[in-house]
């Protein structure tokens, strides 16, 4: 028996960033949600994860791959979902205040009491505004629905990159360690935006430049989240604009080591060029880095 929401988010980005047929959609979310050839030392609990938030066809394996991982080794079934900001300006963490979010697939409900806890944390608010037209979470509800089953439910709060980010972070670790039911806590971001069509080209246009973002910019980034050094994120990702969620980034790696995190394990890093190639698109002059990783 399907259950009736009072207050439904109904997608933004449908259609767009992926499918909004919902036989499609379901089955384009089944397909990604595969786990990968896992690393011999992944640990047998994850306790969170990061991953991309690009329209399928670019992100989508990475993203997917990684929720199915995260799934298969936690006995959550709520998630916490941190996410960048990219409509609107936004301060401080921001909470959304309907019950379910709407997928082609089915509404994925709220789980209400953590939200409201979470709401009462300091500096935390709810700005249904600042949700309205956001991609960084929408993306990932259908292949959650995929990876965790359809009573899964979610928490979206968007997190600034600010000063204060590893703080809430902290703070929202400390109210999940004495949570009554596991949560696991997810980061949103994609890494460096290379290219004239993100105005950000340090060497130059083309390959070379593509290249030193995925192999040396993006991994700057990566080997702190590989430490879980949350402290770190917020300045190296303004500095070298090696990811559009420095704030949830951090927050989320503050999380995860109270929780009993100690590392993260990269599961596959790759970026829009090296997604697009395989299905015969020739793109060079732009790409968007991607990683899933997970913290255990």
């Amino acid at each position: 028996m399907s259950r009736t929401y009072t207050k439904v988010r109904p997608p933004a980005v449908a259609g767009r960033f992926y499918d909004d047929h919902a036989s499609r959609c379901a089955e384009d979310a089944a397909r990604l949600c595969r786990p990968p050839q896992a690393p011999a030392d992944l640990p047998q609990t994850l306790y969170g994860a990061m991953v991309p938030h690009a329209g399928w066809v670019c992100s989508g394996r990475i993203a997917g791959m990684t929720w199915a991982t995260l799934a298969e080794h936690t006995p959550a079934r709520t998630v916490l979902l941190t996410g960048s900001v990219h409509t609107m300006a936004v301060f401080n963490p921001a909470l959304e205040t309907a019950d379910a979010w709407a997928t082609p697939t089915g509404p994925i409900g709220v789980d209400i009491e953590l939200r409201e806890a979470l709401g009462r944390l300091d500096g935390f608010e709810p700005l249904d505004m600042a949700h309205q037209n956001e991609h960084s979470l929408e993306v990932q509800l259908p292949m959650i629905a995929a990876a965790f089953g359809a009573d899964v439910k979610i928490v979206p709060c968007l997190i600034p990159p600010a000063d204060e980010a590893t703080d809430w972070g902290r703070a929202i670790g400390r109210l999940l360690v004495d949570w009554p039911e596991p949560v696991v806590m997810v980061a949103s971001s994609d890494l460096t935006h290379y290219g004239p069509n993100y105005r950000f080209t340090p060497f130059g246009e083309g390959e070379k430049g593509t290249q030193w973002a995925h192999d040396v910019n993006d991994r700057e980034l990566l080997d702190e989240v590989e430490a879980l050094h949350p402290e770190s994120i917020v300045r190296i990702t303004r500095q070298h604009h090696n990811a559009c969620g420095g704030g949830a980034i951090a927050a989320t790696l503050a999380a995860v080591k109270q929780l009993g995190a100690s590392r993260g394990i990269v599961l596959e890093h790759t970026d829009s060029i090296r997604e697009l190639s395989a299905i015969g698109y020739s793109e060079r002059a732009n790409s968007v880095g991607y990683a899933g990783i997970v913290f255990g």
